[in-house]
């Protein structure tokens, strides 16, 4: 992979390709008079583009990749306007409190959980792929989303270029309220190709001992819940012993595990 800029580079491109260069340890290359598709023919590889808002990740086969709220806008401002949003209702997020999303991608659930456990709560995100948790990483600082108190609950998202499962084993047991996990989907969701840039991205957690795992560790990790995500004929809600939450007509459902349940039942 390469970073350069976009055609006539200002300083604001400039610091944003030699930002992108240093942390993922890939060459800057200038952009001349070269399109996207003619350095990727030079080069051979996937092209990062610093533009003047935002670094866009150029991948053959795929569309563009860059970070923009996209949907966690409408429900970010249901949340404002409501209270109310299914995931935050799963794992019973309340203002002080702490989550980590394993699974952050372009980060959506981690911008409605940091509105939701507000200033004095944490949000933490993890994602595998180094490229696209630098793309995550920087969108958060500094996209405008025209909403002061969106703005302000993107930048509090501390972003963690890491495995999961590598995250989980470095934090003291009972140090963050809930652990999260939104897993790629196994089976095709009608309405999600808009997704399909990160597929070849994104860490999954097909892998059923890692999955145990994560699940062991994450259980470990948290003080009140875990909360899985995912399509609702999935088997791993019943592999991971999550109690379901059924939502008719949805195409995915939410398994709870409650600490507090299990020490009762111990």
């Amino acid at each position: 992979m390469i970073v350069t800029t976009a055609p006539k580079a200002t300083p604001v491109m400039l610091r944003r390709a030699e930002e992108a260069s240093s942390a993922l340890s890939i060459p800057y290359v200038e952009r001349g008079r070269f399109s996207v598709t003619g350095l990727q023919k030079k080069w051979r590889c996937p092209v990062l583009v610093a533009e003047s808002s935002r670094l866009t990740l150029h991948n053959p086969g795929t569309g563009p990749l860059f970070y923009h709220p996209n949907a966690a806008m409408i429900r970010a401002k249901v949340f404002l306007k409501t209270g109310e949003d299914p995931m935050i209702g799963a794992a019973g997020l309340e203002q002080g409190m702490s989550f980590a999303d394993m699974t952050l991608g372009l980060g959506a659930d981690a911008l409605v959980a940091s509105l939701a456990v507000g200033k004095c709560g944490k949000v933490f995100g993890t994602e595998h792929n180094p490229v696209l948790s630098h793309i995550v990483k920087e969108g958060l600082r500094e996209f405008e989303t025209g909403v002061p108190s969106v703005n302000e609950a993107m930048r509090r998202i501390r972003v963690f270029a890491h495995h999961h499962l590598k995250w989980l084993k470095t934090m003291p047991e009972s140090s963050v309220d809930v652990v999260y996990f939104d897993p790629m989907f196994t089976e095709q969701v009608s309405g999600a190709d808009g997704l399909s840039p990160l597929k070849n991205l994104v860490s999954t957690v097909s892998d059923t001992a890692e999955f145990h795992q994560a699940v062991r560790e994450a259980r470990r990790v948290a003080r009140k819940r875990v909360v899985l995500k995912d399509h609702f004929r999935s088997g791993r809600f019943q592999e991971g012993g999550f109690s379901v939450e059924v939502r008719p007509s949805a195409t995915y459902h939410f398994g709870v595990w409650n600490k507090q349940d299990s020490a009762i039942m111990d």
